[in-house]
């Protein structure tokens, strides 16, 4: 439902964002579920690296654009920090897909279907719970307690 509050336009785009990621994440865990032999973990392991690489962007227009002007206002700390984790968690999640693009096709996959479901699902419980934190923040809500209409505008291009 689109909000014709300016107050919930930055919400909307986020969640956009946020969803998106949700999907991207559901389908991993599908395709583990699914994994049967190493031509399957190689289309995960391109779906992993892409993943990495559309959240670490997200993050960095966050972290440049977006968590400064928050944080002139309000404690965002707890959201930094998880940036902090997730790029720890995101490094880790790219390097197991590079190990899973190396995989002969002689290989026995079961192992390493469930070490990538459990990474899977770590990197989704994070990343949900991080989402859901920022989402927190820049709820309409939220956002009037701290910002006039004019300011949000401003700030952030609306």
């Amino acid at each position: 439902m689109a909000s014709k509050n300016i107050f919930g336009k930055l919400y909307e785009t986020m969640r956009y964002f946020h969803n998106a990621h949700n999907e991207h994440l559901l389908s991993m865990q599908e395709q583990c579920k699914r994994a049967k032999t190493t031509v399957d973990l190689h289309h995960l392991a391109s779906d992993i690296h892409s993943f990495c690489y559309y959240l670490h962007n997200h993050h960095t227009i966050e972290d440049q654009h977006l968590f400064p002007k928050l944080a002139a206002k309000i404690d965002i700390s707890h959201l930094e920090a998880h940036h902090e984790q997730l790029a720890q968690l995101l490094n880790e999640f790219d390097s197991f897909s590079r190990r899973l693009k190396q995989l002969k096709t002689s290989e026995d996959v079961t192992p390493i279907v469930n070490e990538a479901t459990l990474l899977v699902d770590k990197v989704s419980k994070l990343v949900n719970e991080h989402e859901r934190a920022e989402e927190e923040v820049i709820s309409g809500d939220n956002l009037k307690k701290w910002f006039t209409e004019s300011e949000v505008k401003r700030l952030f291009n609306l």
